[in-house]
């Protein structure tokens, strides 16, 4: 789970940062979660991750304010994945991912422009 939810990020922005910077533009939005805000038991490893996730790229993104990157992290919650589904099966999820991937495209494309470095919401 560590090597999945914080590694992936953290090796996927120091590959491609590099490149960001010499163009001195670019955009990184970071999957994080709801658990990446609160803690919920026997998820634990899983909220530290995500809550690695927010910080990383709460910082990130005040390291790189004269730089011309951008960095968000989306923070969904209740999301119809079968991780979800696994973990709450009395539960009905809340949003499906392709609301979720509709807040990635609105970050990307300028139509949502919340602070850099937040924790956006996926509704």
């Amino acid at each position: 789970m560590i090597d999945v939810n914080l590694r992936g990020v953290l090796i996927c922005t120091y590959l491609i940062l590099p490149y960001m910077l010499a163009n001195g533009e670019g955009m990184i939005v970071n999957i994080a979660s709801g658990a990446g805000k609160t803690g919920f038991a026997e998820l634990s490893v899983y909220c530290a991750t995500k809550f690695a996730v927010v910080g990383f790229t709460e910082s990130l993104a005040k390291e790189l304010g004269g730089y011309g990157v951008k960095v968000w992290a989306v923070c969904p919650g209740a999301t119809d994945t079968r991780m979800y589904r696994s973990l709450f099966p009395e539960r009905e999820p809340v949003r499906r991912p392709e609301e979720v991937a509709r807040v990635i495209g609105k970050l990307v494309t300028g139509e949502l422009a919340p602070p850099l470095g937040s924790c956006v919401e996926a509704y």
